[in-house]
């Protein structure tokens, strides 16, 4: 006989690490939140978690986000000191702990329905439907720059990739550009990435630099334009041709009018497969943090979930 476990979803950010239960149709209770800076481990807070709560860990099915790469057995945050240990967790609770990026649970809660409306930011765009066949690219541009893709196959299977395109080379399409990147260079005495580009605060001294030389005014436009490029190139990169969400708060200002102009233009500003670019639809994600609502469908959906029922 097989019976279904607990669930607890775990969101380690910048700063916080939150707890929350999940219940039928995704419901969260026993919301608690804490500073990472409280506990020495992810263990430690797991163990503060399990007294509070009075939900005991072993037995339980666990999910949990981070910023950052989450392949290999031993995961150090980007952000932080924690190190995880999927064999550590794994003593936790008896079984393995679905473990993915913050982005790719965001990308979880949109398959599950727990997200405002995604709103169309080039012409003619309708809403996606994630129960036929596609790809569609998921990023979030704030401090960082994330990515993940929705893939869903012909049988109607979900699945999540995580990728970490954002600290690809940056290559610049037009002098502007190319001078913003001179000056990055050389501030960080390393090659440009899409992230540290896309995520110039729009006081930073930068921009008044010689050469550089851009007003105050016209640097969301800028910023617009070399995300609506970034945008392209995920699609180019990833075959995510049924569409792509952007997120985050530096999106709310590079897709504000009339920055919108400046992004769908470099987006569609491809040499090889323009008719597909062009025909791809874009879209805005204006929740803040899915974190715990996508990790809640992620235990629902994630190919490891199917696995974790054990006899009772």
């Amino acid at each position: 006989m097989e019976m279904e476990q607990g669930k607890l979803a775990v969101a380690i950010g910048d700063d916080t690490v939150r707890f929350a239960i999940v219940g039928a149709h995704g419901a969260l209770s026993k919301f608690e939140e804490s500073p990472i800076t409280r506990f020495s481990t992810l263990t430690d807070a797991l163990l503060a978690y399990e007294a509070s709560s009075g939900v005991p860990l072993l037995g339980s099915t666990c999910a949990v986000s981070i910023i950052g790469a989450t392949c290999r057995d031993s995961i150090l945050l980007s952000r932080g000191q924690w190190a995880i240990s999927r064999a550590g967790l794994r003593s936790l609770f008896r079984q393995d702990a679905i473990i993915i990026n913050d982005v790719a649970a965001s990308a979880w809660a949109i398959l599950g329905g727990q997200v405002q409306k995604l709103a169309p930011l080039s012409p003619g765009g309708t809403e996606p439907d994630f129960k036929r066949p596609g790809r569609w690219a998921v990023t979030h541009i704030q401090k960082g720059v994330g990515l993940a893709v929705i893939d869903i196959d012909e049988a109607g299977v979900p699945r999540v990739l995580e990728c970490e395109m954002g600290h690809c080379g940056f290559s610049p399409s037009s002098s502007e550009h190319a001078a913003l990147a001179a000056a990055l260079s050389r501030r960080l005495a390393k090659a440009v990435t899409w992230e540290s580009i896309l995520t110039i605060p729009l006081d930073d001294p930068i921009w008044a630099l010689d050469g550089v030389a851009v007003p105050r005014s016209k640097r969301i436009a800028v910023l617009a334009r070399l995300a609506g490029q970034y945008a392209g190139e995920l699609v180019l990169a990833h075959g995510a041709w049924s569409g792509i969400i952007v997120t985050g708060k530096r999106i709310a200002e590079i897709v504000a009018e009339p920055a919108i102009d400046g992004f769908n233009a470099a987006f569609e500003a491809k040499t090889k497969f323009q008719r597909l670019i062009r025909a791809t639809p874009r879209y805005r994600l204006t929740n803040t943090d899915l974190s715990l609502a996508g990790l809640a469908v992620a235990l629902e959906l994630h190919p490891s979930a199917r696995r974790m029922l054990v006899p009772a």
